[in-house]
């Protein structure tokens, strides 16, 4: 075992980052403080994909603190305590800098939001301490969740200490001192692998097996599109609770007229009929953020008692080897066993029968779910095999003369590409489209954002033009966000016309006077036609000063 000493390192944590939570991260801040005591307490897994997610700076900080001894003091009276790691000592682990100490307080901030690490004299870590994880419970249909509490804050001139989350921790030295072997169940690594002859025969080999993932979530995506009904036709799915198009709506995705669209038929018609503006930027991000999406939603959607086992099994989940059979019967819950049939119907897991046992095989998609917890990590899983995959598999070149070609034969990649080209032509391996004023401003019109169309196209580009620099022409990116600007230049803002000042007198003056010395009162002024416009909120403020300069100036 390894022995634990208090750190006080004079290394430097150097590494630097500005991103932002992603939807997995995301996800988990937004339980509850109960949810998230009982995944650490429980499941290693989830303790195991919350590090994988993190950025460097709060690994380095994890990874130090989890073998930071609490530090025990005396007073002469007698008493003292145990306190753990003060502000100024994780303000030495990083450079004497204000962007090093800006990433610190983010990283610290994120990690307690995961109450990854809790205040010592915080009401969390009391209440962790004391065990009452009761008392902690917020109530999700009226309360706050942990992560939108406004006091998850923290500054290097702190007085406060921090520690780490009690069983995170021990499941964090347990998988580092076992070296990621037997964290399962009763020491077992990988429970319910079965190495069973004709079981391990039924199972489709890797280029099958990637195929019917991307089939079942191209499905979903061209469903939510309403580009086709495949994924909602019957006899197309998995047997289980899953309604997409429920989800589709609690997600804010689509409204109420994507349903109603979808059952008056025709493609024309169909397309893009009820897809909100969060559903437009939910298709050009990666696989990975789109599946924490609607799990989030899903998980949400489940049963209170049930939430806790069914996150636990999709983080347990993401450590699981593609490609491999797994056993349902008899060794998952009830619980678990629904949501195999649930991830099955969106293509996460395959699953098959055999010797009367049901078994389920993890795809590529499910590999990717706990693989990079940060938006703009780049595709699906961080560094995991999913994401390799995908790094080869472009299919975009665009010209300096903003004329795309896209080399594909995937239906949902030719509309997402129609989001903000306009298409040309078509062929059944090749999409022709042209980049232009209109359909870039379409787009963004519609809730999606210039950077994520550039960010989009580079992510996909094809493998030919990666091995130049740039990918995409710069004047092509520079031109997207010229077309983003040009819808900027007028700001429409409700305000109150103030005019008919008297020509003679100082009352004009006063008022435009008054007016800008509030802050954001004053929206425009034009002193040649002693005319002014204030905010429409500040109006009733502003009549008792226009009254008493008036009686002034009268």
């Amino acid at each position: 075992a390894v022995a634990k000493q208090t750190l006080t390192p004079r290394t430097s944590i150097i590494v630097m980052t500005t991103v932002r939570d992603g939807a997995f991260v995301a996800f988990l801040t937004q339980l509850r403080a109960h949810d998230l005591d009982a995944l650490y307490g429980t499941s290693p897994w989830a303790s195991l994909a919350v590090v994988r997610a993190l950025d460097a700076v709060a690994k380095q900080i994890v990874l130090r603190l989890v073998y930071c001894a609490p530090t025990t003091t005396t007073t002469p009276d007698g008493g003292g305590g145990v306190h753990g790691i003060g502000a100024d000592v994780l303000a030495r682990w990083v450079m004497d800098t204000g962007d090093a100490r800006g990433a610190l307080e983010r990283a610290m901030a994120r990690l307690m939001r995961l109450r990854v690490v809790l205040e010592e004299d915080s009401n969390d870590a009391r209440a962790d301490a004391e065990g009452d994880v009761a008392a902690m419970e917020i109530d999700a249909g009226g309360g706050a969740f942990v992560g939108s509490s406004p006091g998850w804050a923290f500054s290097v001139n702190s007085t406060k200490t921090y520690s780490v989350h009690g069983a995170f921790a021990a499941n964090v030295r347990e998988a580092l001192e076992r070296g990621f072997v037997g964290l399962g169940e009763d020491g077992e690594d990988d429970e319910g692998l079965s190495s069973d002859a004709e079981v391990v025969s039924r199972v489709p080999d890797r280029a099958t097996l990637n195929a019917y993932a991307k089939s079942k979530w191209e499905d979903l995506l061209l469903t939510l599109t309403g580009a086709s009904d495949a994924f909602a036709r019957s006899g197309s799915g998995a047997k289980g609770r899953l309604d997409a198009q429920a989800l589709f709506r609690a997600a804010g995705l689509t409204t109420a007229a994507a349903a109603s669209a979808a059952k008056k038929g025709g493609s024309k018609r169909l397309r893009n009929a009820g897809v909100t503006a969060a559903g437009f930027r939910f298709l050009l991000t990666t696989a990975q953020e789109q599946i924490w999406v609607l799990l989030t939603q899903y998980v949400r959607d489940s049963q209170s008692a049930d939430a806790t086992s069914a996150i636990s099994f999709l983080l347990r989940l993401s450590f699981q080897r593609p490609g491999r059979a797994y056993a349902m019967t008899g060794t998952l819950s009830d619980t678990e066993q629904d949501v195999v049939r649930d991830l099955t119907h969106l293509g996460l897991l395959y699953t098959f029968d055999a010797k009367k046992k049901s078994y389920y095989v993890p795809t590529l998609l499910s590999s990717g779910l706990s693989g990079g917890g940060f938006a703009g990590d780049g595709d699906v899983g961080g560094s995991t095999e999913s994401s390799n995959a995908t790094a080869t598999d472009g299919h975009i070149i665009v010209e300096t003369n903003y004329r795309v070609y896209a080399y594909t034969s995937s239906a949902v990649e030719m509309e997402i590409l129609r989001l903000f080209t306009r298409a040309d032509y078509r062929l059944p391996n090749l999409y022709v489209g042209m980049l232009t004023r209109e359909s870039v401003q379409n787009a963004l019109r519609a809730g999606v954002d210039a950077e994520q169309i550039v960010g989009y196209i580079r992510a996909h580009a094809h493998k030919q033009v990666r091995r130049k620099k740039p990918s995409v022409p710069h004047t092509v990116c520079d031109q997207i966000r010229l077309w983003s600007r040009d819808m900027e230049r007028v700001h429409a803002e409700a305000c109150v016309l103030y005019c008919d000042f008297p020509q003679a007198g100082g009352f004009y003056d006063a008022v435009a006077k008054e007016a800008a010395k509030r802050d954001g009162v004053l929206v425009w002024r034009d002193d040649l036609g002693r005319r002014l416009a204030v905010r429409a909120d500040a109006h009733e403020g502003m009549k008792s000063v226009v009254a008493a300069l008036k009686a002034k100036f009268a």
